[in-house]
């Protein structure tokens, strides 16, 4: 934070766009459905493709660069109680750890690969469905990464096996000070 003037602009443009990567990468899904769902005509049918393709990676580059420091965007968007809302997002949290897990990513990398290759209008329905998917798996990704502190699979070894619906009762000190 405080050495930023030491950075090239390229380095702070890049840091200042890789905040909302996360959200741009949601923003390049839904343009592929939609660009699945009908295509462009003529010259556009390729160009725009590829461009959604060089943004989709772009993007994701920028997340992934971005995820390795905190920012000060990052900071100011700290909420003031990060346990509860720990406790609200326990699914995305879930989420960001079963979902790097090979048994679980192997089989849905198959099932997102696989329905690019139908053809019919049910089929075409399904994909949109499993594209759309990803979106929850980077909102998980993007909540779990801002308040990691707070994740119960993370915390204790991880796992998960401590965690319960209650959130923990703070400790309560009744004597005077005087």
């Amino acid at each position: 934070m405080g050495n930023s003037a030491d950075m090239p602009w390229t380095a702070r443009a890049a840091g200042r766009i890789g905040h909302h990567a996360s959200a741009m990468l949601i923003a390049s899904i839904g343009g592929a459905v939609v660009l699945g769902m009908y295509p462009l005509p003529g010259v556009f049918s390729f160009s725009v493709p590829i461009a959604l393709f060089g943004f989709v990676l772009l993007s994701w580059f920028l997340m992934r660069q971005h995820d390795r420091r905190l920012c000060e965007q990052c900071m100011a968007s700290m909420p003031l109680n990060p346990s509860e809302e720990a406790v609200r997002y326990k699914r995305r949290f879930w989420m960001a750890h079963t979902g790097s897990e090979p048994r679980f990513l192997i089989p849905y990398l198959a099932v997102l690969i696989g329905s690019n290759f139908t053809t019919t209008t049910v089929g075409r329905v399904g994909w949109a469905i499993v594209q759309l998917s990803m979106i929850y798996l980077i909102l998980a990704h993007s909540t779990h990464r801002r308040l990691q502190p707070w994740c119960p699979w993370c915390s204790d070894g991880g796992g998960g096996e401590h965690v319960d619906e209650t959130p923990p009762v703070l400790p309560n000190d009744d004597r005077q000070l005087a």
